[in-house]
């Protein structure tokens, strides 16, 4: 719980543009509101590699909008089936679901329909929010949370995982040598972590 309460404020206080977070986020909840092993999720995951989003933060959207799918998924059934038999729209889908591409892709399905839906038309709004959020606290508050003694506490227990062989500092079976300064730039001793 530490190390994904870190990432995240690692991930909020790091030099990637706003835009990056959020998108990473809305990325996340487009996937986690949807059938997870769609090709439009293996396109939106190919898309967050290349565009270089925060992964983290896709992870946590996933997670998070995972939840609440199974919350939604009486509204995405509805959506999905409004639109599957809209009168003026059944030669579209005929013609369309007559392709196998896009049956693949089970937009045929009613859930499958409406939480692609729900979840495009969500995103944007959801990119817009985060995006104006993330701006706002590192103006006002990425200072006051990096002094604050909890945060400070949560840096000191990350140290102490990595330091007692909890952590990921590994160097493919060899040691690493560590120096160590204070705030005031002194330098302590060197140690050898086995």
């Amino acid at each position: 719980m530490i190390r994904q309460v870190l990432k995240v404020f690692k991930a909020l206080n790091s030099n990637e543009e706003p835009w990056q977070l959020s998108l990473g986020l809305a990325f996340g909840g487009i996937i986690g509101l949807m059938s997870l092993w769609t090709p439009h999720n293996i396109v939106l995951l190919f898309l967050a590699f290349i565009i270089h989003l925060n992964f983290a933060l896709l992870l946590i959207g996933f997670f998070f909008f995972s939840g609440i799918a199974y919350i939604l998924d009486p509204l995405f059934h509805q959506i999905g089936l409004a639109v599957l038999t809209a009168d003026g729209m059944q030669s579209f889908w005929n013609g369309f679901f007559s392709n196998p591409l896009f049956l693949f892709d089970k937009l045929n399905n009613t859930l499958v329909m409406g939480s692609l839906i729900f979840s495009l038309i969500s995103a944007v709004p959801l990119f817009f929010v985060i995006n104006f959020l993330i701006r706002k606290y590192r103006e006002h508050l990425k200072d006051l949370f990096e002094k604050a003694p909890l945060f400070k506490s949560l840096k000191l227990a990350k140290a102490f995982d990595t330091f007692s062989g909890g952590g990921s500092l590994k160097f493919y079976g060899k040691p690493a040598k560590m120096n160590f300064q204070s705030g005031k730039n002194e330098v302590f001793d060197s140690f050898t972590l086995n």
